[in-house]
């Protein structure tokens, strides 16, 4: 389970150095508007969940300059950032709105276009909050989105679960667990999306070693979100550990490298629910 008190407030603690530490986060979000600005479409109302600092809200004004665009996001520290941020551009300013993406504070249809770069990872109940982008969708709107698949940071969690059974009591570590490329496939299908696509691939960053791939992790918020988190891979031992396996394991001549699998989703929402 996700703990969303100890998400929220990791963000709002990192909403400063977000930015600066973000490099793959943008790079995603920008790709994400290039396959939105690909569709053909030409919504008179969006709406970004899990904003962030605002990547995307910027890249829909540049793409659909007469839109009205809402933006919302768990994190209050970070709408803060978005709307400053959102502030010094030209064109129709976005309304930014503390909320959850499980329970949506918009009227149903409200809206052409849904998207969201890289916020759905952090939460508890996928189902509900698909349930919840098909509502305020129109009929016949589009859900575009990005999140982390299974395959993500493999190294960091395959060293941790090793130094843990080496060190540990016997049981599992509870580790942030990732979706499956498949199981998005299907919750897309089963809330209320047609005509569904989801597109995967593997993205590679080299770090100088371990503890800075740990540090820049920490800088953009990201942490075990897991509410099951057992201390045991807080111990000294286990994360000196988890170090020497990832080192001895993991390094190439590029660095230590650090897998994300990205996943891009794509769902249609239908003009009427299957019978």
């Amino acid at each position: 389970m996700i703990d969303k008190k100890k998400i929220r407030r990791s963000f709002n603690a990192h909403a400063a150095s977000y930015d600066g530490s973000a490099h793959l986060q943008r790079r995603v979000a920008e790709e994400l508007a290039e396959r939105v600005g690909l569709l053909g479409i030409a919504p008179a109302a969006i709406l970004d969940i899990g904003t962030g600092t605002g990547y995307i809200p910027l890249s829909m004004r540049r793409l659909f300059p007469a839109a009205s665009l809402q933006a919302c996001d768990l994190a209050r520290g970070m709408l803060l950032v978005a709307r400053d941020k959102s502030a010094g551009v030209h064109g129709r300013t976005p309304g930014f709105v503390n909320a959850d993406a499980e329970l949506l504070p918009y009227r149903s249809g409200t809206f052409d276009l849904v998207v969201s770069s890289l916020a759905y990872q952090w939460l508890e109940n996928w189902r509900a909050a698909f349930r919840e982008a098909a509502r305020v969708l129109r009929a016949g709107g589009v859900f575009c989105f990005t999140t982390l698949g299974s395959g993500t940071l493999c190294e960091l969690r395959d060293s941790y679960r090793r130094s843990y059974h080496a060190r540990g009591d016997g049981k599992s570590p509870a580790l942030h667990e990732f979706v499956r490329q498949e199981d998005l496939r299907n919750m897309l299908t089963n809330g209320g999306f047609g005509d569904v696509s989801v597109q995967g691939r593997l993205e590679r960053e080299y770090h100088a070693d371990v503890k800075q791939l740990l540090i820049g992790l920490k800088s953009i918020g990201a942490q075990n979100g897991s509410q099951n988190r057992q201390s045991g891979l807080g111990r000294p031992q286990v994360f000196r550990g988890m170090i020497d396996i990832y080192e001895r394991c993991y390094r190439d001549p590029r660095g230590i490298p650090a897998t994300y699998e990205l996943l891009f989703g794509v769902g249609w929402k239908m003009a009427r629910e299957r019978i």
